[in-house]
This record gives structure tokens, sequence and C-alpha cells, in this order.
């Protein structure tokens, strides 16, 4: 039976928009890139290739739009190392090589602009309104960033690094237990397990992880040190020739969120807010490096303070949630115009030429 792994290759971030499609994609090679305007029915276009192979028993790669809960912006398939991707801003993806890694396929071809030309002005304003709700999002996002850095500073004050060491140890004594093959060519990969969306923090931490028989899951406050860890970790594996993927944090890409170690089948996982993960499987383990790590009397000495900034966080992550929400609703109003533009009967008959040509 197929399966489907679901990841996001960019993420809405306290830096703007974060891409990692160059990494999502560096093993294909035979890739078709999507163009044409908004509402041009490029994810359909995706999904519906998607389902043919799904059917065929393929294994697939789902990349998820940060920007839309319901849209895809790129799908592979690993083992034909076949790649399809939506092109277009914010992800511009360009050939490299033009006619033998990449394709081109450009839906405005079947788009009716002289249809368009008659809404230029609705269209225009619209555009311009979903790039400000973007700006304004990134905005809001950078100060939450800023308040975040501030509650790191107060936990910090009560780290014992020496136990952290301490907690990094017996996970690599444990982790690395058993003596393991190396392998020939190992690689390192970079992928968001989820991402800030109109709906607010979506993940699919369970998905990426179901197949792995340990999952240990790392607790703690801001500043516990859990991303460090996991980079610890990954670099160690590395070290000793096994491939290692990374899980970049959405909000802030310079942290890491979890790492997989494929070949032992483990992977570490920060299981705090907004990714909440418990235990719930019988080899899931938890690490508390607040715990084990923290005087947890600096909530007490610090408690107003703290409370203060996690609600200043909270209400800052609220209004980029609802920018990004904002341009949803334009971008869905901004579609409507392209849609009935569009011909997908041709369409779904350039889809089906290309099917065919690939099989």
């Amino acid at each position: 039976m197929a399966r489907i792994k679901n990841y996001y290759a960019g993420s809405n971030s306290s830096v703007g928009f974060y891409s990692l499609y160059h990494e999502a994609l560096k093993d294909v090679e035979n890739l078709y890139i999507l163009k044409g305007g908004p509402g041009t029915g490029k994810s359909t276009f995706m999904r519906k290739i998607g389902l043919v192979f799904m059917n065929m028993g393929y294994d697939l790669e789902y990349l998820h739009c940060s920007s839309d809960n319901q849209s895809i912006d790129g799908i592979i398939v690993p083992s034909r190392k076949l790649g399809f991707v939506d092109g277009t801003a914010p992800h511009v993806i360009e050939p490299r090589y033009p006619g033998v890694v990449e394709k081109v396929i450009d839906l405005g071809l079947f788009r009716d602009d002289q249809y368009l030309s008659q809404y230029r002005e609705e269209i225009i304003t619209l555009t311009d309104d979903i790039s400000k709700s973007f700006e304004d999002a990134y905005n809001a996002f950078a100060e939450a960033k800023k308040i975040h850095l501030k509650r790191e500073d107060i936990y910090l004050s009560s780290m014992n690094f020496k136990k952290a060491d301490g907690v990094l140890q017996s996970l690599i004594n444990s982790i690395f237990s058993e003596p393991v093959e190396r392998e020939e060519n190992p690689t390192t990969r970079k992928r968001f397990f989820g991402a800030a969306t109109p709906k607010g923090a979506v993940n699919f931490i369970d998905n990426i992880t179901e197949d792995l028989e340990r999952r240990i899951i790392i607790k703690g406050r801001p500043g516990s040190g859990k991303s460090t860890l996991m980079k610890k970790l990954g670099k160690h594996a590395e070290q000793n020739s096994l491939s290692v993927e990374y899980y970049l944090c959405a909000f802030d890409p310079k942290s890491i969120d979890m790492i997989i170690i494929p070949k032992l089948g483990v992977s570490v996982v920060d299981g705090t807010a907004p990714h909440v993960v418990d235990p719930f499987r019988e080899q899931d383990e938890v690490v508390d490096m607040f715990e084990l790590c923290m005087d947890s009397n600096v909530e007490v000495t610090h408690k107003k303070e703290i409370d203060e900034l996690n609600l200043a966080y909270k209400n800052k992550m609220t209004i980029a949630t609802n920018y990004l929400s904002e341009a949803k609703r334009l971008h869905d109003k901004l579609e409507e115009y392209y849609k009935e533009a569009m011909d997908f009967k041709a369409i779904d008959k350039k889809r089906e030429e290309i099917v065919k040509e690939i099989l």
C-alpha cells in the first residue's frame, strides 16, 4: 500500500517567508515546474497526478502550502526521482537545466487574459493588499520573537549547563548503544514538520514519525536547550556516517524542532507548544529539560514577568495569524477572478498528456 509523507518546504516565520524548496527537491531528476497566476489550478493539478501514482502503489511526499491549509505546493515520487512543484512566489523556482531536468508547465496559456483585463483595478488592489497582509504578519512574528528571546533570557539564568551535558551524554549512550553499520553515502535533509498557517500552527509530526520504532520527546521551557541538544545528537549521528533529517522550527528557522535518524528508527522531537507531543505509544520516552537542568524557583522569582511575557507573546502570535488569515481571505477573492478566466478542460487534457509521457 502506498505511503504518504506530509511536510512543509516553506514557512511563514519571524524572518519572513523561509524556503527549503531547494532541499526538498535536491534528489529529483525529473521536475515539472508549474507556473500561472492564482486560481489556475496548480494544487489540483498536482493532487490529481498524485492520485494516479498512489493508485499504482508508489510512495509519495506532499509539500503542503503554509499560506493555504487546503493547498499543496509540491508532490514528490521518491522512487522515480520525479517531482511537481508550484514555482510561483513566494517560492519562485526557475529551471536550472531546462528540458533536461526541469520542464515548465505554464497554466497561464489556458487563461483568458482579455476576460481578466476588465477587472484590472480589482486584481491589482487585491494583489497589493495580500502582500501587505503578509508583511504585517511577518512583522508581528518578528515582534513575537523579541518577546520569546526575553523569556529565554529569564530561564537561561537558571540553567545548569553541566546537567544539560549529562542529559546529552545519557541520550548518546542510549540512542547509539548498539553498534550500527555505517552508511556508504549518508545524507542530511532539512524540512519543516509544521508551519504557521491561516488556521494557526499545524504539524504532521505523527505522520512523519509513524514508521519509527522510538520517539524521544523533549519537554522544557524556552532556553532549556532543546534545540542545542538535538543539533548535537544530529552531529553525533553524522560523525558516525548516519543520515539525519533535521526539522527546522517554522517560527525560528535557526532552531531545530526535531531530528530523525532513519537507520536507527529514532526521532527526537520538541514536544512543547505550539506542537505539543505527549507519549501515547509504548516506545515513547519523555526527557524534561526543565526538571533535569533548571532551577524551578525561576518561575516563582520571575512569575509576574514571565506571565506578562507569555501573554504578550500569545497576543503577537494571534495578531500574526489573523494577518495570515486575512491574506488567505483576499487570495480567495483574487482566485475567483482567475478561475472564471481558466479553461480547466484544456488543463485536464494537458495533465493526462504529461502522465502518459511520464509512464
